[in-house]
Formats: structure tokens, sequence, C-alpha cells
């Protein structure tokens, strides 16, 4: 297999890795929920909400600030992750030479 071929193949299993991956994650949450932070905090929540919808007058306030937290922190990471998405991207493209497999410290033979 020569060199510019080896993307051909790397990517692909890069892809299948992935896609393994999230439906081991998927199996995993519907089968066994307490073992993974996602089953924990969909758990935590539903004992949350049975809490606050016990004395609704009392923990009415309450429950609408934290809902509103949680979508002021979820948009806060949101607009952190695509912001730093696109500075790696730059970064990478600027800064690395035009080689078709990353990291390749092959010289070039043409």
């Amino acid at each position: 297999m020569e060199l510019e071929e080896l993307d051909y193949v790397m990517v692909p299993v890069g892809i299948l890795v992935l896609l393994m991956y999230h439906v081991w994650l998927l199996y995993t949450i519907i089968r066994q929920p307490s073992s993974t932070v996602i089953g924990l905090n969909a758990q935590t929540r539903y004992q949350w909400i049975l809490f606050m919808m016990s004395d609704p007058l009392k923990n009415g306030v309450l429950a609408v600030q934290t809902i509103r937290n949680n979508i002021m922190a979820s948009t806060l990471l949101a607009t952190t992750a695509i912001t730093l998405s696109s500075l790696i991207g730059v970064f990478a493209s600027n800064i690395s030479e035009s080689k078709l497999v990353y990291g390749n410290n092959v010289e070039d033979r043409s």
C-alpha cells in the first residue's frame, strides 16, 4: 500500500470506530443507565423534578431560575466550543504544510 492510499483506509476506520462507540454508548444508556454519566444525570433530574413538583408554590421560582441558569450555561459552553473549534481550524490550516497524511515526516519524492 502506497503512502498516498493510507488516508483512504484510515479515514473510514476512524469514522467506523466513532460510530461503534456511539452505538455502544446508546446500548449502555438503554440497558444500564446507572453506569453512565448520562443515565445518572437523567435519574437525578427526574428525582429533582419530583421534588420540585411536590410543593410548586414554594419551589416554583427556584425551578424556573435553575432551568434558566442551565440554559445560560449551555449557551456559554456551546459558544466557547464553537469559538475554540474555529480557532483550532484556522491555526491548523495556516501552520501545517499540505501533506496527504497528517503528521507525515517522510520527505516529498517529487
